[in-house]
């Protein structure tokens, strides 16, 4: 705890926006680790920070809902990404955007937390101190929960559901916007003894993840893309089927009005009207998996971002070491930094595996598609040789607009299929690049094991 209260200054405290800095902490938020840009930008000496609680850095500027958020999302296992504006030891203040990760055993229980954190600057940052301001005023004169609705209520106004689909976006958007600073850049180093060696090939393959994950992030647009074409497609081809169904009950009633003479027709009517259903069945699975699908994608796109983070997070770690010497070197921190990125690398090849699956789900539901266009197109062809025979019924209107309608369906069909088959082709090369990333984490750890034997294990 701080003997004497810092007071805050109208002072921003600069970093510059490569740097990544990040601490660790127990489970009440004492902190146990941090990097040297950490310690720099706060101002504080290592002994100052390690045993105090993070809060150590809090700035009154801050909105209570949004460490409610934060230790939500972190006690119930999940990580969580928010905009903070942070007090240093001289009163200046620094925001960022911080990255918060529960470190999970194997027994299923949280070990320990680390946050990552970065400059902001995308877009999303402009919106945040004057909310954050407002956010205050509501709490101090209302309430908490006053300020949870009015934060709903801006995400909204922002077009999004909720938090996570906020900081989905945001997470990816403060990456993008500094793609070409947030990278793992060539470090010069030469390899003259077993531990700077082993930091050397650390480095490399580092620095080869990163590169795949940049080319994973160059795919992610496309994936988006086709999700947002399934999303649209598969309702307006629902439309279709739906008005196909009521097409054939007019042409029920119509063939009533015949009798016995419309017996073909009537025939022709449930065949219509059952191909009907089966194509609003396959469209509500494919109106499901396509849900899920956009739940996957998200997640895909929110775990790449942090396995980005991590890796970049442990190369700005080797950099302290190389720049600053051994005295840098706190081995549980890179320990943890590796353990996090293996998790996240795994979770990164499930979800590539379930987009798959979901995938090949929605190519079943494609093919189901074409055969009932088959059959409804046979039905149009009888249908147009009977009505050949009742001149003076509307049959032959029915089925020339039934013909319309299968012809629009095929055409949305194929405006489906052909990117589908893309998408497919290119989430296997992400598949091909995430194992790369897990081989490339064996290597990793096996250079790790070679200057740390004392790793913490969970």
């Amino acid at each position: 705890m701080r003997a004497v209260k810092t007071q805050p200054k109208n002072v921003e405290a600069k970093f510059n926006t490569d740097e990544i800095f990040f601490s660790s902490t127990d489970l009440k938020g004492i902190i146990l680790a941090g990097n040297r840009v950490f310690f720099n930008v706060a101002k504080y000496g290592p002994e100052e920070l390690i045993g105090s609680p993070h809060n150590i850095v809090r700035h009154p500027d801050m909105p209570k809902v949004i460490f409610k958020f934060l230790w939500d999302y972190i006690k119930n296992k999940k990580p969580i990404v928010a905009y903070v504006k942070n007090l240093a030891k001289d009163g200046s203040f620094y925001w960022v955007v911080a990255l918060v990760l529960p470190i999970i055993g194997e027994d299923g229980k949280i070990k320990k937390y680390l946050s990552i954190r970065i400059k902001p600057t995308s877009k999303y940052f402009e919106y945040i101190p004057p909310l954050y301001k407002k956010l205050r005023e509501i709490e101090k004169r209302y309430g908490i929960d006053d300020a949870i609705s009015y934060l709903s209520e801006e995400l909204e106004k922002l077009r999004f559901e909720n938090y996570d689909d906020f900081m989905y976006a945001v997470l990816r958007d403060e990456i993008l916007s500094k793609s070409d600073i947030l990278k793992v850049k060539s470090m010069d180093i030469y390899p003259s003894d077993e531990f700077s060696r082993a930091i050397y090939a650390i480095f490399k393959y580092a620095k080869d993840i990163d590169n795949i994950y940049d080319e994973i992030y160059s795919k992610i647009e496309k994936l988006e893309h086709f999700g947002n074409i399934l999303k649209e497609k598969s309702e307006y081809i629902f439309n279709l089927t739906d008005n196909i169904r009521l097409i054939s009950l007019n042409s029920s009633v119509e063939s009533f009005k015949l009798g016995s003479e419309g017996a073909s027709f009537s025939v022709l009517s449930a065949e219509m009207r059952k191909n009907s259903e089966v194509g609003n069945k396959i469209i509500e699975e494919m109106k499901s998996t396509t849900d899920k699908i956009s739940v996957v994608l998200k997640n895909i796109i929110n775990s790449i971002s942090i396995s980005k983070l991590e890796i970049l997070a442990i190369t700005q770690f080797l950099k302290e070491i190389i720049n600053y010497g051994k005295d840098e070197y706190s081995g549980q921190s890179l320990c943890d930094l590796m353990y996090l990125l293996d998790k996240s690398s795994q979770e990164d090849m499930n979800l590539s595996y379930e987009l798959n699956r979901l995938l090949q789900d929605i190519n079943e539901d494609i093919k189901k598609l074409k055969i009932l266009i088959k059959r409804l197109e046979f039905l149009y062809l009888n249908g147009m040789v009977e009505s050949a025979h009742q001149t003076e019924t509307s049959f032959s209107i029915i089925f020339t607009e039934v013909n319309k309608l299968v012809e629009s369906t095929r055409t949305i069909v194929t405006e489906i299929n052909n990117p589908l088959l893309e998408v497919i082709d290119e989430n296997k090369k992400i598949f091909s690049n995430i194992q790369k990333v897990s081989t490339d984490l064996d290597r990793i750890k096996k250079y790790l094991s070679e200057i740390n034997a004392t790793c913490q294990t969970y």
